[in-house]
């Protein structure tokens, strides 16, 4: 068991190296301060992509670079923001893969619903979903085979083309002993679920992914995903009374 541990932690420590340098060498070579391109710089983005989309907020590189497709020349910045968008997409899907694995083995984790753009429903009018989701409950104390379950609704209710982002408006319904609970907030074309997402109870998470949006054609999909707080790790540091009450859980 000891031998089967070392190994363990120097794998680990030898694809953490690995990851180290690639991202020292991305950041000097291809997003430094200087003249590189912009296929020089999709080619940095998507190796950030590929190596660390699990551990790094890419939001921000993704609009920056997309800024400067607006600026590029006309017969360039289709082809580059279709690989812009391709890259965005791959993040997405691997995102999306983690937070649903093993999720729905005894209920649905998530739901796409798709949404034409001029015709959008209202705060008061029917949701675009609404449906229990569920995932194994994480608790290590809890009775084998229990779930998780949670009421979730959404709306769509308006989307801004030029920034390519809609609004959603998402209720909880409340289990025992609790409030019933609503959220309001954008989703953008470059949020991606690891990184938003919203916090329901100590164990529940939820996030609301825009997986298409092209206001040409006025369509859009839309994901609505319920996963458990360890899937998103570092990310979602438990609070402190959280711990201390665990622990105490766990003593007993």
């Amino acid at each position: 068991m000891r031998l089967y541990t070392e190994l363990l932690s120097k794998r680990e420590e030898a694809d953490t190296a690995v990851r180290r340098g690639i991202f020292d060498k991305v950041l000097e070579r291809y997003l430094a301060p200087g003249d590189q391109g912009l296929q020089a710089k999709l080619v940095a983005l998507e190796l950030l992509a590929t190596n660390f989309h699990d551990s790094l907020d890419l939001s921000p590189l993704f609009w920056q670079i997309g800024r400067e497709l607006e600026r590029a020349p006309k017969n360039e910045r289709t082809r580059l923001s279709h690989e812009l968008a391709r890259i965005a997409d791959g993040v997405k899907d691997r995102q999306i893969s983690g937070l649903e694995l093993g999720s729905g083995a005894q209920g649905q984790a998530s739901k796409l619903v798709g949404l034409r753009l001029d015709a959008l429903t209202t705060e008061n009018g029917k949701p675009d979903i609404d449906a229990d989701f569920s995932f194994p409950d994480p608790d290590p104390f809890a009775p084998r085979g229990r779930t998780l379950t949670r009421h979730l609704k959404l709306w769509i209710t308006a989307h801004d083309a030029p920034r390519r982002r809609v609004w959603a408006i998402v209720d909880a319904r409340a289990n025992q002993g609790e409030k019933d609970q609503r959220w309001v907030f954008w989703i953008e074309t470059f949020d991606f679920p690891m990184v938003n997402f919203t916090r329901v109870s100590r164990s529940e998470r939820f996030t609301v992914v825009l997986q298409e949006y092209d206001p040409e054609t006025v369509n859009a999909k839309v994901r609505l995903i319920y996963f458990p707080s360890a899937r998103v790790g570092a990310k979602d540091k438990p609070f402190i009374d959280d711990v201390i009450s665990d622990l105490v859980h766990e003593r007993k």
